[in-house]
């Protein structure tokens, strides 16, 4: 059984990803969240999207893993930033 994330919930799920786990491709995060019996509330790469425009993650796209990598920029602090 699926559940679906409402949106605070699936950019929560999100940030604690992209922090735990380092940058992460649209399809390694798609994976991970089918892993844990979720599913997003919107079309995965409209989501990041718009959470990249609202400036809680970073993306650019990379040709060494052939598409879109979503990251959380790290101040120099070592803290998110």
């Amino acid at each position: 059984m699926s559940v679906e994330f409402n949106q605070r919930e699936a950019e929560e799920f999100t940030l604690e990803l992209l922090g735990k786990g380092g940058p992460l491709t649209s399809q390694e995060i798609e994976e991970t969240a089918s892993d844990s019996s979720m599913n997003c509330p919107d079309e995965l790469i409209r989501f990041l999207s718009r959470m990249k425009a609202k400036g809680l993650i970073k993306g650019k796209v990379s040709a060494d893993r052939k598409g879109w990598v979503w990251y959380i920029k790290k101040d120099e602090d070592g803290g998110e930033g």
